[in-house]
């Protein structure tokens, strides 16, 4: 990495640890590559991962505070939350404030409120349910198609309250799906470059199990010191840097793209958050005012960061104890 690259490193660095946090703002401060990576020897590498590194510092301490700050939030609404969860899934206000204090309570209190809930929830004892699993299968049925019934007659007495509830199920299934939607689709897009990526990697395995044996019979003719010994040296750099040349073009053009993609959908990454995070609040999850829906597009700057670490993979001159010593 030139003078000037470093220069640029350091103030994009200096910026993001004064506050420039965004997922687009961390997605540029990623360090790049230099044009001329099948040149650059194991110094080179080394201070290009180097860089990547204090990115990378920064940019999880980012995270983590993001994480913990959110994780505080819910651990302050604890007693809350739970609260609103019992009353989402039907309990009363009142036997909600019960079981929220289980913990407190002794085993005696505990069975009393087990039973009252019960009665509330489905018109029977825990006795009275301890004896229906005792029921064989048939007798079960019997019991269990009864209380549909009953229950239908309840929810057609109660239509309002009916209603209510089979929109607050409409409106989550729908959740549910769009999610799922957007997942699909996301990961779709993903995958196309993850595997034109795995493919590289596998010509590049291939193409390395030739390319070994010939080093290997070069290294022992250097050994043996038959030939000019810096002929013998060039000639293992050359094919070196011939394997690079030949698969690290096609792996930083896709990593690229990939990072086109990235750009494209960081309002969709964000959008499938805020849909989780809709779809807990309907299940009693506090929302806390000051996070923003973010990780998913952070995690993706992320990933493509751990590509851009492994730009060098394919330079083998640069590799550790790939340099020559007492020739």
């Amino acid at each position: 990495m030139n003078r000037i690259n470093l220069f640029i490193s350091i103030i994009i660095f200096s910026n993001l640890a004064v506050g420039q946090t965004t997922p687009l703002e961390f997605l540029y401060a990623v360090p790049q590559p230099p044009s001329n990576l099948c040149e650059a020897i194991m110094e080179q590498k080394k201070q290009f991962l180097d860089e990547v590194a204090r990115f990378d510092s920064i940019f999880r301490a980012k995270m983590d505070e993001d994480q913990q700050e959110n994780e505080q939030f819910h651990e302050q609404n604890q007693d809350e939350e739970t609260l609103n969860a019992l009353i989402k899934a039907g309990y009363s206000r009142e036997d909600a404030e019960k079981m929220k204090n289980l913990d407190n309570m002794s085993e005696e209190q505990q069975e009393a409120l087990a039973n009252q809930v019960m009665i509330n929830q489905y018109n029977m004892s825990m006795g009275e349910a301890q004896k229906v699993a005792d029921y064989d299968t048939a007798s079960q049925r019997r019991w269990a198609k009864a209380q549909s019934t009953m229950m239908m007659a309840d929810a057609q007495a109660d239509s309002e309250n009916n209603t209510k509830k089979q929109l607050e199920i409409k409106s989550d299934l729908e959740l549910q799906q769009e999610i799922k939607w957007l997942q699909d689709k996301l990961m779709a897009g993903e995958n196309k470059y993850l595997e034109k990526i795995r493919q590289i990697d596998i010509d590049a395995d291939s193409a390395r199990a030739e390319l070994d044996p010939k080093i290997e019979k070069l290294y022992k003719d250097l050994n043996d010191g038959r030939g000019n010994s810096q002929q013998v040296i060039d000639k293992i750099v050359s094919l070196r840097k011939n394997y690079c040349n030949k698969f690290t073009p096609d792996y930083l053009l896709t990593v690229e793209d990939y990072k086109g993609y990235i750009v494209g959908h960081f309002q969709e990454y964000n959008r499938l958050e805020e849909l989780q995070l809709k779809l807990a609040e309907n299940q009693g999850m506090l929302k806390d005012p000051n996070y923003k829906p973010v990780k998913y597009a952070m995690a993706k700057v992320g990933g493509y960061s751990g590509m851009v670490a492994d730009a060098y993979k394919y330079n083998l001159n640069a590799d550790w104890g790939a340099q020559f010593i007492g020739y």
